[in-house]
């Protein structure tokens, strides 16, 4: 589930003058509940205006203000990593994974644009580099308004692909698991008395 989660729990260094800038992702996307603010997956923030600014800032909550993508604290990544730009949400994760991952920091990767996957190299080359590692990582995709996305562990579907080291097979494999992902049931949510609730 893409939960906004606090990225101050954690120690990781923002690469210095990387920002935000036009890009509110999250702000659509992810799954938030805090104080004084609960909005479902893949839901625009009523607080979002037309120009793309919170309308709530300075005073947003903290958990808003202290989330961040690992693109701000990747310096690898170039600008065209930034989620609105690549259409590729990547985030540091601690999911449930399998062992022999089991307790890892992973990663995330939400795709909000599956037409153009099949194309994206540098995706490719970056999720080979991670499973070549040995660094768990999560095919997130489902846009539906207010469902949670469904999602694919990538480090064994892709294994062969990457042994290859042919971008092209791997980009393949990724959309697979796209595919995937579309065609299993979603999660729904509602908000009741202030929470998100899965029906």
């Amino acid at each position: 589930m893409g939960v906004l989660l606090s990225t101050a729990e954690n120690t990781i260094q923002l690469v210095p003058k990387r920002k935000c800038g036009g890009c509110n992702v999250c702000c659509h996307s992810l799954q938030i509940e805090t104080t004084g603010l609960v909005k479902r997956p893949n839901e625009r923030c009523h607080n979002l205006s037309k120009g793309g600014k919170c309308g709530l800032y300075p005073d947003w909550p903290s958990l808003c203000q202290e989330y961040f993508c690992a693109w701000r604290a990747l310096p690898d990544l170039s600008d065209e990593w930034r989620p609105d730009k690549m259409n590729v949400l990547l985030e540091f994760s601690q999911e449930n994974f399998p062992p022999p991952f089991s307790g890892r920091t992973g990663f995330r990767i939400t795709i909000l644009d599956k037409s153009r996957v099949r194309s994206n190299y540098k995706l490719a080359t970056f999720v080979a580099s991670q499973i070549k590692n040995g660094v768990p990582c999560i095919l997130s995709y489902g846009n539906n308004h207010g469902e949670n996305p469904a999602t694919v562990f990538l480090n064994v579907a892709l294994q062969r692909a990457v042994m290859s080291g042919q971008n092209k097979a791997i980009s393949q494999e990724i959309l697979k698991a796209v595919n995937v992902c579309e065609k299993m049931p979603k999660q729904k949510t509602i908000i009741e008395d202030g929470k998100i609730i899965d029906v």
